[in-house]
């Protein structure tokens, strides 16, 4: 009886549990909340060669001028792609992303700035068009995956309040590859930051090209008023002669600067000493 109720306790437990990224929660919130997304109940993606596809033939329309290529439109395409993609982990709107390349082109003191200007006013005229396009389709694409949910919770209090209770606690890993869709994300699941634990270290942000920024660690305790912090002083992984050499590497960071990054390897010593060997490259 008593293996049964433990069995029990550890099935509710385990249904209650929700394991994934941001991206996947994201898409998950979205397949439950389509309708209140105006979008059918398992909406599907579309991938980056289908975007650049999409926008090929539209192309003749959109009247570039910087990021015409008639020898090759897709190289172009992907990078306005690209673009859209990180406007997206800003939270940035086709109608944002206009405003500030028009700023950008009235503030523009010499030509160069000026070109840059006008590429970026050309990229937000190809994001609403592409908005456009992909609604009438009704796909999704990589990005809209977390910016979606934000505005589903922010449009919609009743949902944002169910989903706060329903995910009572949340622990985040890897906190320093989040961006700042991610983080309004996280704020509106936990407002307040009880019951939000994260854990993360500046020195291994390698995201950036997806927005991610060692600052959001840096702003956990002010994005979430009143968070404790601590910092893990054991390292279980590797032997001490590797952790040592890290630990001097890391004390040379930027993101490390005037902060003890000293660790200390559980396992002891190898014996062996790290080399730093350089070959040449032979085709």
């Amino acid at each position: 009886e008593l293996f049964d109720r433990i069995a029990a306790v550890d099935a509710e437990a385990a249904a209650a549990m929700w394991i994934g990224t941001f991206h996947s929660f994201g898409l998950d919130l979205i397949r439950r909340f389509n309708d209140r997304l105006g979008l059918p109940d398992d909406p599907k993606m579309i991938d980056r060669a289908d975007a650049i596809a999409l926008l090929e033939v539209e192309a003749p329309k959109l009247n570039l001028r910087h990021y015409k290529n008639l020898w090759d439109p897709t190289e172009n395409l992907d990078k306005i792609l690209a673009a859209i993609s990180r406007a997206k982990d800003e939270l940035s709107s086709p109608s944002d992303f206009e405003a500030l390349a028009t700023a950008m082109v009235a503030a523009a003191s010499d030509p160069d700035l000026l070109i840059e200007a006008e590429k970026q006013l050309e990229v937000a005229h190809v994001y609403r068009r592409y908005e456009e396009l992909k609604a009438a389709l009704r796909r999704l694409d990589f990005g809209d995956l977390v910016t979606l949910p934000v505005k589903l919770l922010n449009e919609h209090p009743d949902v944002q309040a169910s989903l706060s209770e329903d995910y009572a606690h949340v622990l985040i890993d890897e906190y320093q590859d989040v961006n700042r869709s991610s983080v309004a994300l996280l704020k509106l699941l936990r407002p307040s930051g009880e019951h939000l634990w994260t854990v993360g270290d500046a020195k291994q942000s390698i995201y950036r090209f997806r927005g991610a920024s060692s600052v959001n660690l840096a702003n956990f305790a002010t994005d979430f008023e009143g968070a404790d912090g601590g910092r893990l002083v054991i390292n279980y992984r590797s032997s001490d002669e590797i952790v040592k050499t890290f630990s001097r590497f890391a004390a040379t960071m930027n993101v490390a600067k005037g902060k003890d990054s000293t660790l200390e390897a559980a396992r002891g010593a190898s014996g062996n000493v790290p080399q730093h060997c350089q070959v040449d490259y032979a085709v």
